[in-house]
């Protein structure tokens, strides 16, 4: 086969993938991509998936009473942010439809496939630093890569 002829299927074709490339999430971003697990609720007791695909969040579990849920919104991160960088989950919206309020965090990246959070908790103030509080917010979670 004549290599010239792929040429112009090449010309359409590269541009394509490079700007596909290009808009997959760079920086701490990128490193948050994929499923993850970990364990949330005053007593580390309803386990939560979580799947981060570009800035797209999908979080769904069980309480212990069996009963399941799905969330969905948006993650932001601000990794310039000092002392600590700093996460928010927006625009979450549960299966009743309902928008619930902004939850912001820190985040830390431990290795690989963990990343250390603190929440403030839906609508309270940002935690200054990584600690469980004595009322379930802030509250500290682990998040470890889910390789099933």
């Amino acid at each position: 086969m004549n290599a010239s002829r792929f040429a112009p299927l090449v010309a359409v074709f590269l541009p394509l993938l490079v700007a596909a490339a290009d808009d997959a999430p760079q920086g701490d971003l990128g490193k948050f991509q994929g499923k993850w697990k970990t364990t949330i609720g005053p007593e580390k007791n309803f386990t939560l998936s979580i799947l981060i695909k570009g800035k797209a969040v999908t979080a769904s579990g069980s309480a212990p009473d069996g009963q399941g849920f799905e969330i969905k919104g948006e993650i932001k991160l601000d990794e310039t942010a000092k002392p600590v960088k700093t996460v928010d989950w927006v625009k979450f919206t549960g299966p009743d439809g309902n928008e619930a309020p902004d939850n912001k965090g820190l985040y830390e990246l431990v290795d690989a496939d963990t990343i250390k959070i603190c929440n403030g908790g839906p609508g309270k103030d940002r935690p200054t630093e990584f600690k469980d509080g004595d009322d379930g917010h802030p509250s500290v979670l682990v998040l470890k890569r889910d390789k099933d």
